[in-house]
């Protein structure tokens, strides 16, 4: 495999997991500030996350105490 396209795929994971750590960091702080349009939105952005990224564990399940469906 030509190394550019082993960089390519190391760049979109890289991408992929800052994403996945800005949009818990973002829950917890509105859930530290009570601001729960925040969290309702930041809840539908990281929905919207899980769904375009299958196979991956829930991006807010990773969360201490955060109560999250068991995947049926």
């Amino acid at each position: 495999m030509p190394l550019y396209l082993i960089a390519a795929d190391l760049d979109a994971y890289e991408a992929a997991q800052r994403v996945r750590l800005d949009l818990q960091t973002r829950y917890e702080i509105a859930l530290d500030a009570g601001d729960e349009i925040a969290m309702r939105r930041i809840k539908r952005l990281a929905d919207d996350h899980d769904r375009t990224h299958p196979g991956e564990p829930p991006v807010l399940a990773e969360l201490d105490g955060f109560d999250y469906p068991a995947a049926a």
